[in-house]
C-alpha cells in the first residue's frame, strides 16, 4: 500500500534468505511497521461492530470481548516490534516518514482510534465497574491517535508537494481518514465535559477534522480515479486498495450522525431538527456514492485475485473501509428511523466477519509457510 527503500507491502518480495531457493519457497514478510497496522484497524472495529449488533447475546459478547483482546494485543505488540526495528536502525524510522510513504502514519493513527473506541464501546458492557477506566483509555487513546493523524494527514501533503508524483493512488487517502476517524470517535467526548466552552470548542474541533479530510479526500479520490479509470488501472498488486475511498464514505456518514447529536447541546430547539436533517441528507448522498464504488472495488479485487495478486498487508484494506460502511449505515438508521439503513449495517458487518477472518488466515499463511520451510531444512 506504500512505498519506501524497504520492500513494498504491496508487492511480496524474495528474502536472501537460502530457504527462498527451496522447491516451494514461503512468501516473504513484510518487516513490521506502519503497513501492517490495518490489522488494527480492522480488528478494533470489528470489535465495536460486534458489539453493537449482536453484543447483547452471550456469544456476541463473548466475540466482541475477544476481538478487543486482540486489538490491544496487536497495538502494543506491533508497536513495540516496530520500536525495536528503529532502535536497529534509524534508516526504518527515516523510510517510515519520508515523501508520500508516509501516508501509512494514518493507519497507525486509525488503528490507535479504533481500538480506543472498542474500548469504550466493549469494556462498560463487559464489566460496568470497568467503564470510568474505559472511557479514561478511550480519551488518551484518542488524543494520541488524533495527535499522530494530524502529523500524518499534514507530512503527507508536504511530502506530496515536495515530491510530486505523477501517478495518483486510492493509497494516498489512508493519510486523510485519520481526521474523520477523530471526529466520529471524538463526539462522544463533548457531552462529558462539563465546560459549555470547551464543549463548545471540542465540537467545532471535530467540524474541522470532518472538513479537513473531506476536502482532501475528494481532491486526492478524485485524481487517483481519474488516473485509473482514464489514464492506467489500478497495478495488480494494489488492486485491494480500490477499497480505501469508502473509508471516507462510511466514516463521513457516521461522522455526521455523531457530530448532529452532539450539536443539540448548542442549538435551539427549533434548529435540532434542521441539523438532524442535514445529516441524514449527507448520508443518504454518501451511502448512495458509496453502491458503485463497492462495485468498482470488488471488480478490481476480482482482477487482482485472476491475475495472482500476491498477499501483502494491503489486503487488511477489506477491512476497516468495510466496517466503517456497516457504522455509516448503523449511525444513519438510528438518525433517520430508517429500518433499511440497519439492514445493510447488519450485512456489512456480516461480509466485515468473513473479511476480516480472510485477512487473518493470509497474514499467518506466510509464517506457518516459512516455520515449515526451516523445519524441512533442518531435518533435509
Amino acid at each position: 500500500m506504500v512505498t519506501t527503500r524497504h520492500p513494498s507491502p504491496s508487492v511480496a518480495t524474495t528474502p536472501s534468505d537460502p530457504i527462498a531457493v527451496e522447491p516451494l519457497p514461503a512468501p516473504a514478510l513484510v518487516p513490521m511497521g506502519p503497513p501492517w497496522w490495518g490489522a488494527v484497524m480492522g480488528t478494533g472495529i470489528l470489535s465495536t461492530l460486534t458489539q453493537l449488533h449482536i453484543g447483547t447475546s452471550t456469544p456476541g459478547a463473548v466475540l466482541a470481548r475477544c476481538l478487543l483482546v486482540a486489538g490491544w494485543l496487536l497495538m502494543v505488540s506491533f508497536a513495540t516490534l516496530f520500536l525495536l526495528r528503529v532502535r536497529r536502525s534509524a534508516e526504518v524510522w527515516r523510510d517510515s516518514v519520508s515523501g508520500v510513504g508516509s501516508s501509512a502514519w494514518g493507519m497507525v493513527a486509525m488503528g490507535i482510534l479504533a481500538v480506543g473506541s472498542a474500548t469504550g464501546t466493549v469494556l462498560p458492557a463487559w464489566s460496568p465497574a470497568l467503564a470510568s477506566a474505559a472511557w479514561t483509555a478511550d480519551r488518551t487513546l484518542w488524543v494520541i491517535g488524533t495527535l499522530i493523524g494530524f502529523l500524518s494527514t499534514f507530512g503527507f501533503a508536504v511530502g506530496l508537494l515536495r515530491h510530486r508524483p505523477k501517478e495518483p493512488r486510492p493509497a494516498w487517502g489512508l493519510a486523510i481518514v485519520p481526521p474523520m476517524v477523530s471526529a466520529t470517535s471524538g463526539a462522544p467526548f463533548v457531552a462529558q465535559i462539563s465546560s459549555p466552552l470547551l464543549s463548545l470548542g471540542l465540537l467545532a474541533f471535530l467540524v474541522a477534522c470532518f472538513v479537513c479530510s473531506l476536502t482532501l479526500g475528494i481532491v486526492i479520490f478524485t485524481a487517483a480515479y481519474h488516473h485509473h479509470l482514464r489514464i492506467e488501472p489500478i497495478p495488480v498488486p494494489l488492486s485491494i486498495s480500490a477499497w480505501i475511498p469508502l473509508g471516507v464514505v462510511g466514516q463521513s456518514t457516521a461522522a455526521a450522525q455523531a457530530i448532529a447529536a452532539q450539536s443539540g447541546r448548542f442549538l435551539t430547539p427549533e434548529s435540532v431538527p434542521a441539523a438532524q436533517a442535514v445529516a441524514d441528507g449527507y448520508g443518504y448522498l454518501m451511502l448512495s456514492i458509496a453502491v458503485p464504488l463497492v462495485l468498482l472495488a470488488i471488480s478490481v479485487t476480482l482482477h487482482g485475485v485472476r491475475n495472482g495478486m500476491p498477499f501483502s498487508p494491503g489486503w487488511w484494506a477489506l477491512t476497516f473501509p468495510i466496517g466503517t460502511l456497516s457504522l455509516g449505515a448503523l449511525n444513519l438508521s438510528k438518525g433517520s428511523h430508517l429500518a433499511g439503513y440497519s439492514l445493510a449495517s447488519t450485512l456489512a458487518w456480516i461480509v466485515l466477519l468473513g473479511t476480516w477472518t480472510l485477512c487473518v488466515i493470509a497474514s499467518l499463511r506466510p509464517l506457518v509457510l516459512q516455520q515449515a520451510a526451516r523445519t524441512r531444512r533442518l531435518h533435509a
